[in-house]
């Protein structure tokens, strides 16, 4: 463990009463290290407790948490989150990211659906949203959204990927199941 890790882990456990706004900059910083992780999860409950409707940090959380290989933490976090506004779509993103991740396709499929009801233009999402139409043999929805991703983010970083998978009629060249990272709020 480094010197900044084990300062920011002190500075974690000497904070007495701090405001959400202090405990979620904490763990924002925290969450910039994959050592500090777990403490960055401490630090964003804290802020949901002086804040409980702060979605920021219920979205911050289940991304850390996933992160740390806590996905039924992180689905809860980001189901907390659509609780708090049903129209946040990066909740609805992260979400069907936890559940394609946990095999649930149809609960993927319908949490995609919903971020893009909410940002029609989430290239993210439609192309997460290809890829789990495949899986489930859906191959005509699999394309329109591939189609749709290039459509929003011709130039991307999946750009080329979504290209091959629309020339490939279904048959793959690389595999993937979840492509795009999970995204973070900012306050």
């Amino acid at each position: 463990m480094d010197f900044e890790t084990a300062r920011l882990q002190s500075k974690i456990h000497s904070l007495g009463p701090r405001t959400a706004e202090k405990w979620f900059e904490l763990a924002m910083t925290l969450d910039a290290s994959e050592e500090t992780l777990a403490e960055a999860t401490h630090a964003y409950r804290e802020a949901i407790k002086a804040a409980p409707e702060w979605i920021e940090a219920h979205i911050n959380l289940g991304t850390a948490l996933f992160h740390l290989g806590r996905l039924a933490e992180s689905r809860e976090a980001f189901y907390m989150a659509i609780q708090i506004n049903p129209r946040n779509s990066l909740a609805h993103f992260n979400l069907g990211c936890i559940c394609d991740r946990l095999g649930d396709n149809h609960r993927a499929v319908d949490e995609f659906c919903a971020a893009l009801a909410c940002t029609p233009e989430m290239a993210e999402a439609h192309l997460n949203l290809a890829l789990v139409y495949e899986k489930v043999n859906r191959k005509a929805d699999s394309k329109r959204h591939f189609s749709a991703y290039l459509r929003y983010d011709p130039h991307g970083r999946w750009a080329d990927f979504a290209r091959a998978r629309l020339g490939s009629n279904g048959r793959t060249r690389r595999r993937a199941s979840k492509v795009t990272p999970f995204r973070r709020a900012r306050n």
